[in-house]
Formats: structure tokens, sequence, C-alpha cells
């Protein structure tokens, strides 16, 4: 496709928007939005914003939490090839942001004290745009326009933008392509987690195909339960700490409509991921994806399938390398390393960003010769399927010999009594480090779980000592706290 041509990303979206016409699109307490009235408003809201002197290439912040109007300004500044840089509410700062990022204008739920050019409630840009025509709007965007800029969460320091271009979101769709054009009628998408991050993209791309996405403030159990009740077929994405959640509430609560479930964002547990596939059946699907790369590996539902039969290896995997996504491990010398082995997630592919956004120097060292280095540590197995087992940043060295988080925390969670288990380094003046683990469990103490995990880590591997929380602390993208879990023992010190 030549680069001079209309994004794909966007044309696409806006074709199958007018191709649904007739069909409930969005459905938000209590009140529906049509594909056609979606449609229409997008290109009110397109103009709204161009006649307010927004230009394909401006960068526009958008803060609005998860409600209808965040979808229309989010196709509306896609149509308009502006750069888009959404805002989980409570994540980043929006004024660090809005410097960092260059942005000229903030569209805000709630009004926010923001030094740009032009800032605007939902409301009022809502009110403004109902006074435009909804006739069709040409596609400005192109393909190597930057479509946005994600931002970190800066757990681990200043949050980093991430942009994408218009063909990576292109290349990351078709990478994500799950067969979605034979979704059944009455599909509803339960949307909880927000839309400014990964379900987002989810999201839009379920109506790309015609679904309904039903859109929730956050994650309430009952409340989904209720939803997917009323629901004739159900699909969501949860963090794997929100599908505990859901494990350990009502055993009685009717989810038979639930037809599809997807779960990633940070590492499930197997043993917790055995009584999902128990409770649901084979319907689940993983996604291994990061801010820096959106599209990497899958592990789909005939692999949970396959974890439940023979296979149960699958349970600790995040699947295999999505179409026209390269991942190679490579050890600290930048050599790949043979299956079996741990190394560092390497990624190459369209979907990939092109560098960090105004941050050269870090580009450098986390772009080498084309391929993304993630910071994840995993293993391929025989077959081909790629297992996490850590953050180069949480390794733990005890005696000189290193530990990775994952298989530890997944040894820990297999004891019936154990819900979840995080494990962190804490500073030793004999081995170095020793590993501490924080755990939510119910009758059992430190002294039996450290029996238990004897019998299947080595040694050193053993947790030195034990935490006991009654939840487990996590971001506000549902990933554990590890940040918050080492102040805790730094502290305890």
């Amino acid at each position: 496709m030549p680069e001079d041509a209309p994004a794909w990303y966007v044309s696409s979206a806006i074709e199958a928007l007018a191709a649904h016409r007739g069909k409930v699109a969005l459905s938000c307490q209590g009140r529906e939005l049509g594909y056609s009235e979606l449609l229409a408003a997008v290109y009110r809201t397109a103009r709204a914003l161009r006649r307010h002197g927004m230009r394909r290439g401006d960068g526009l912040l958008l803060l609005t939490g998860n409600r209808p109007e965040a979808f229309t300004c989010r196709f509306a500044a896609f149509l308009l090839g502006l750069r888009l840089t959404p805002l989980a509410p409570g994540l980043t700062d929006p004024r660090y942001v809005a410097t960092d990022s260059g942005a000229v204008a903030l569209i805000s739920a709630e009004p926010v004290d923001v030094d740009l050019p032009l800032v605007l409630t939902v409301d009022e840009l809502t009110v403004a745009a109902q006074a435009e025509p909804d006739d069709p709007l040409p596609v400005a965007a192109r393909e190597q326009d930057i479509a946005r800029v994600l931002y970190t969460s800066g757990t681990t320091g200043r949050p980093k933008g991430v942009p994408s271009t218009y063909q990576a979101l292109g290349a990351a769709t078709r990478s994500w392509g799950t067969g979605a054009a034979e979704m059944p009628a009455g599909l509803r998408f339960l949307l909880v987690t927000p839309f400014a991050h990964g379900s987002g993209d989810a999201a839009l791309n379920m109506l790309r195909f015609g679904a309904t996405v039903e859109i929730f403030d956050g994650f309430h159990p009952a409340e989904f339960v209720e939803a997917v009740g009323r629901a004739p077929l159900a699909v969501t994405y949860l963090y794997p700490s929100w599908l505990y959640r859901l494990l350990d509430g009502d055993d009685d609560a009717d989810l038979g409509a639930l037809q599809f479930l997807t779960y990633g964002s940070a590492p499930i547990a197997p043993a917790r991921l055995r009584q999902a596939l128990d409770r649901f059946g084979p319907r689940l699907m993983q996604t291994y994806a990061t801010t820096e790369a959106p599209a990497i590996a899958m592990l789909d539902a005939a692999d949970h399938a396959a974890a439940m039969g023979d296979r149960p290896g699958l349970l600790a995997s995040v699947g295999k390398p999505l179409p026209g996504v390269a991942v190679e491990l490579r050890a600290a010398d930048g050599t790949t390393v043979p299956a079996g082995e741990v190394g560092e997630v390497c990624v190459k592919g369209a979907s990939v960003m092109p560098g960090y956004w105004n941050r050269p120097e870090l580009t450098a060292t986390t772009l080498r010769d084309g391929w993304l280095h993630t910071g994840d540590l995993g293993r391929f197995d025989a077959d081909g399927y790629l297992y996490l087992v850590g953050r180069l940043k949480d390794m733990i060295i005890v005696n000189g010999y290193n530990h990775y988080a994952g298989p530890i925390e997944d040894a820990l969670t297999g004891h019936v009594k154990v819900r979840e288990a995080a494990v962190v380094g804490a500073p030793d003046d004999r081995t170095g480090e020793a590993i501490h683990a924080f755990v939510v469990a119910e009758d059992v103490d430190a002294g039996q779980l450290r029996a238990w995990a004897t019998g299947r880590l080595a040694a050193d591997a053993v947790p030195a000592t034990f935490t006991f929380l009654d939840a487990m602390p996590t971001t506000p993208l549902g990933k554990p706290d590890k940040k918050a879990l080492r102040d805790k023992v730094t502290a305890g010190r």
C-alpha cells in the first residue's frame, strides 16, 4: 500500500462501522448507541475538533475513562490523523504527559488544570459536535503518521512515551486476527478494564465485526456476573488478578453465556488457570504483549484444551509468536539461546514501536539491530511455545545463582491454600540476596509453605521469609506491584 494512501487501520474501521448499520454498537448504563449513530457522532466530533483548530499530526490527550464518548473521540482523532494519547484516570499525571508529548489539546471527563492551547470537557465537545453536520469526511491519516503515543505507568521511573504509526496499529490488528469475522449474532464484549489501554484496542476490533460493546466503569464481580446473565453471548478481557476474584466468588453464579474470556497484562498462576479451565472449559485465550510491542504471542483456545488433556505444562506458557512477529531469546552477550535455556525476549515486527518518544538514549539501549529488547526473560520448548520466567530487573541472585520470580511464584500458588503469590529479593548479609515471598492464603503458615516449596524448588530458590497479605497490591493495570512489595521489605528492615 502506498505510504501516502489513507491509513488502512482507520479506513477499514470506518467502513466496518458503516457496514453494521442497524446493530447496537455501544451500551452503557442502559443507554444504547447504534452503529449508524456512532458513525454520525464520529463525523460530527471530527468536525468540531477541526473547527477548534486540530489538524493532522497534532497531539491530543484523551482522559475520559470508560464511556461512549471515548470511542467517538478516538475514532474522530484517527479520522483526522491526530497523534492520540489516551490516559487512564489516576494512572499518569496529565500535566507531565502534556509537556512531554507535545500535545496541543486535552479532552477530559472532568476539568483539568493543564497548560495547553485547547482544553475541553467531554460535555463541551459533545455540545460543539451537535452543531456540526454528520456527512462523511475523508480519512486524513496516512500510514507513516504517528497514530498514538502511549505512556508506561512509570512504576520503575519516569513514564515513557511509546509511539505507534497507523501502519503499526494496522499490523497489530492483522496479527491479532482471531476469526472474528465468524462472530455469532448477539455477541457482547464486556469492557471492564481501562479503555485507554489494551482492552480499548480489543473493543475497537470487536466493533469491526459487528459486536456490541457494553461499557463498565471498572470490574465489580457481582455486576459482571449480572451482565453475563442477561447477555445472549458474552466475551471479555480480564487481568489475572480480576479473574481470581471471579473464581473466588459465588460458585453457583451463572456464567454459561460467557463464550470467551481473554486474559493478559500480567503473569497468571498455572494452578489458578487450571481452576478457570475447570470452571469455564477451554473458552480462554491468553495474550502476551507490551506497550512497546502490542502483538507478541498468544495461547489460544485449542492450546488451553490441550492443557486440559495431555499437555498440562502449557498452563505455564504464553503461547506461540503471532503471525508477522519474530521472537528470539538472547543471552547477555547478544547471542541466541537454544530451546530450553533462558534468555531475554527480543521482538521484531511491523507493530513494534519505532523508538521511545524524545528518548534517543533509551531507544538506543532498547532497540538494537532492529530488535526490541523487552526486559522479559523466557524460554522456548521444543514445539515453539514461549514460557516467561520473570523480568531482568526481578532476577534474584542468591549465593551467586540466578533465580527467576515466575517459577517460584508458580510453585507457591500450586499449594491449595494459596490464592496469590509474588516474590522479591531482600538484601542478605550471608547470601547477598534472599527470596522474600508475599502470599495471599488461608489456614497455612510459613513453615508449611517452606516445606511445600522445598519439594519443588532448588534449595536457594525456597523463600527465606514470608509475609501474609489479605490482598495483593496491584498496579492500575492489574500487575502485582513489585515496587510496593520491595518497599515493604525495605521498611521491614
